[in-house]
């Protein structure tokens, strides 16, 4: 299965090859990667080698998606899904080069990629984490329907907040 997914302003879409300058660009930005492993460790061409795996590997499990400027189809980040041990649960995640912050695409985008997780994907429970100090991820998760869980010790970061999808399938979009 694509993903090609609109909203008003942005495309979400599986990841192309053309997308990794752009992701290379965001993974060494200390501001950018603060809550979600610091800047890469990998060299450009282990990272491009990975990039090109799942832009190969694209079949309909959960996985993490492009977001494009719908005007520009300029890359600004990425949305999507990954299993995640610590959370025990397929986990949404995003994260956005700086330039975009504070425009709320990250709301957009997640509200849809949630929207196409429970409707299309057929995901029953999603869960998500986010470090006690990063107050715009903490205003994304609650926006588009999540409810806090409690703490979970993350390595590197100490104590996170886990939340769970509050919403059932049933109260989102045909």
């Amino acid at each position: 299965m694509r993903v090609n997914i609109e909203t008003e302003r942005l495309i979400i879409r599986d990841p192309i090859v053309g997308d990794f300058d752009s992701i290379w660009e965001m993974r060494n930005d200390e501001s950018v990667t603060k809550f979600t492993g610091g800047i890469t460790k990998l060299s450009k061409d282990e990272l491009y080698a990975l990039h090109i795996k799942r832009c190969e590997n694209i079949d309909s499990k959960p996985n993490e998606y492009s977001v494009m400027l719908k005007d520009s189809r300029e890359y600004i980040g990425y949305c999507g899904f990954q299993y995640c041990d610590l959370l025990g649960g397929l986990e949404i995640l995003y994260g956005y080069a700086k330039k975009y912050w504070g425009n709320r695409y990250a709301i957009e985008a997640a509200k849809a990629v949630l929207d196409f997780g429970i409707n299309e994907l057929k995901l029953k429970e999603i869960v998500a984490a986010v470090n006690y100090e990063n107050a715009a991820s903490d205003k994304v998760l609650i926006n588009i329907g999540f409810e806090y869980l409690g703490d979970v010790k993350w390595p590197n970061q100490g104590l996170v907040k886990k939340y769970k999808m509050a919403k059932k399938s049933s109260e989102f979009s045909q």
